[in-house]
């Protein structure tokens, strides 16, 4: 579990610490406050031993561009995809003396930078590539750097990042999700998971006490659901059924986006065991009377399989739901409130303690 956080030059965050970190942190702020992007910090920090995630966070920032490879008389163009890298450091201006970094003081957590620097040598996917002079480092304190070639325009091309796991289970070009072959953190944004992560977990949880869980979830929305299915070839989420009692099958869709989202957070965090589950805007879809019980769930999960979570809300039904669910707990420390404030050229954390929180919201207190 992460105890601290140091940000460096990543997106919007110039020089950012946050402290005392609890099991399950809720941020807040106002918008382009960096709530996103410390999410992402965790993201990379934890996972550092494949730079593939960040293929993953560039795509679902939509941060890819698209270029015509060859164009025949009669025949539809050809693309190729390439991520553009200059968004990830602060300013949107990459350097050569301008470093990434991520830290914790945690024991097992090692630092990593992620910085442009010039190739010493001619990269091996130099067949495909329009090749630079520079390349992209993932360096990590122990251990042999990451190296992504970029091209001529500092761009990385997708195709390097499938070299990196030929084991990937889905053949999406674009995004094949790692976090299916190594579980050590989710990412769920606000758009949720794609359908296939979410078969392909459940897979792994099928008739095990985790199946259990996550039906508990499910009836945080509706009490009478009885089994949950997966059918073959999915299509978004059609490919899910849900019987209710004494009910034919019905699609997962039917019943709202509330019941989707319930069950990306309940998989996800069955499936993260010792791990860490990021959220973002986790309100999404949900109607703010069953928010309470989606935070019991979260923080009993979080106790019971050693998850650290991070989740960010817009809402104030969401905190006042957290507050409600922690005041309910003997040890009300597993949770914490952090707001992402400007102060002057910096973002910096103002934390508030559950006792804080519980006057804050008693009092009507603004603290997004």
């Amino acid at each position: 579990m992460l105890r601290d956080l140091t940000i460096q030059n990543y997106r919007c965050f110039q020089d950012f610490h946050i402290d005392d970190l609890a099991r399950v942190n809720l941020i807040v702020g106002m918008n382009n406050s960096g709530k996103t992007s410390l999410l992402e910090a965790v993201y990379l920090l934890v996972n550092q031993d494949n730079p593939q995630r960040l293929s993953y966070l560039l795509h679902r920032r939509g941060e890819v561009i698209e270029q015509v490879t060859s164009e025949m008389p009669g025949e539809p163009p050809r693309y190729q995809i390439y991520y553009d890298i200059r968004h990830l450091f602060y300013g949107h201006t990459p350097s050569l003396e301008q470093k990434i970094s991520f830290g914790s003081k945690t024991d097992y957590i090692r630092p990593l930078q992620i910085y442009i620097a010039r190739h010493q040598q001619q990269p091996l996917s130099a067949q495909y590539l329009s090749v630079s002079a520079f390349n992209l480092i993932f360096s990590l304190a122990q251990g042999q750097p990451f190296t992504i070639p970029l091209n001529s325009d500092l761009l990385i091309d997708a195709r390097w990042f499938q070299q990196l796991l030929s084991s990937n289970p889905y053949p999406n070009p674009l995004l094949p999700n790692i976090d299916l072959i190594t579980n050590r953190a989710w990412f769920i944004p606000s758009s949720n998971l794609k359908i296939q992560d979410l078969s392909f977990m459940w897979n792994r949880i099928a008739l095990t006490p985790e199946e259990d869980k996550v039906m508990k979830a499910l009836r945080i929305l509706q009490p009478d659901i009885e089994r949950i299915s997966f059918v073959t070839q999915p299509n978004f989420n059609r490919g899910i059924l849900l019987r209710r009692a004494d009910q034919y099958p019905i699609p997962i869709g039917t019943m709202g986006e509330g019941m989707y989202r319930i069950l990306n957070l309940a998989m996800a965090a069955v499936t993260v065991e010792n791990g860490f589950l990021l959220v973002d805007e986790i309100e999404t879809g949900l109607h703010y009377e069953k928010q309470t019980d989606m935070w019991r769930f979260i923080l009993q999960v979080a106790e019971q399989l050693n998850i650290q979570v991070f989740a960010t809300t817009h809402s104030w039904d969401c905190i006042c739901a957290f507050q409600e669910a922690l005041d309910e707990l003997d040890d009300q420390s597993v949770g914490k409130l952090f707001r992402l404030s400007q102060k002057g050229d910096k973002i910096v954390p103002v934390e508030y303690t559950p006792e804080e929180l519980s006057a804050a919201v008693r009092q009507s207190i603004e603290v997004r």
